[in-house]
């Protein structure tokens, strides 16, 4: 091996390296940061949790998080009061790994399940804006529905990228949400659902040990 090939495998390692060890400081200083700002915003922050610099935060001491969270930067994080009496609850347990620019609204209540993935600019959000009044002056956009309503996502789920999960929807365990799904309806464990509105593609047969495509 020339002398120059080798040169350039150093320079690379080192810079591999260099790369690694800014991204293991970054990690360790918003780890810090969350223990020392975010955990007293929430409700409560479990152990090894790590909040980047989020979008926005609104109300979110109504929020728990559990352990070993993961939530990268730019996320927007709006818990939304429209009656003090009933205050809104979201949820999010161990191990939940929440990527960029995710979008969370909650007007009642959004349930988290342990181990969820949840990929770049992926929208959840349990409040509806009711448009049927045309004779509303009120913009559709502040007109807000939330009582009752539900998002409940199983341990162990996956949602992709884009993809919108809309009000009054419980997704399963270990359920897989395509890129730029919207999931309309309840999906049952072990589905695999794509398209707008999200249709089940495949599920996993416990007798054949297999993924199987779901007839349409």
């Amino acid at each position: 091996m020339s002398t120059t090939v080798q040169g350039n495998e150093r320079a690379a390692t080192r810079k591999v390296r260099l790369l690694d060890l800014c991204n293991r400081a970054a990690l360790a200083w918003n780890r810090l940061k969350t223990r020392v700002w975010y955990a007293h915003v929430f409700e409560s922050v479990g152990r090894k949790t790590t909040i980047f610099r989020p979008m926005l935060l609104a109300n979110v001491h109504y929020a728990t998080i559990g352990e070993r969270v993961l939530i990268r930067p730019g996320a927007r994080i709006e818990l939304v009061v429209t009656d003090p009496a009933l205050p809104p609850r979201l949820t999010i347990g161990n191990r939940v790994n929440i990527e960029q620019n995710v979008h969370i609204v909650c007007g009642s209540s959004i349930e988290i399940g342990e181990g969820v993935t949840i990929t770049g600019n992926v929208a959840i959000v349990d409040v509806e804006h009711p448009y049927e009044d045309v004779n509303d002056t009120t913009r559709i956009g502040e007109r807000i529905r939330t009582r009752g309503n539900y998002v409940v996502i199983g341990q162990g789920a996956f949602i992709g990228f884009s993809a919108v999960i809309l009000p009054n929807v419980k997704i399963g365990r270990h359920v897989v949400v395509g890129a730029h799904a919207v999931v309309t309806r309840d999906v049952p464990d072990y589905c695999v659902v794509a398209g707008n509105p999200a249709q089940i593609m495949k599920r996993y047969n416990f007798e054949t040990r297999c993924w199987e495509r779901e007839k349409q």
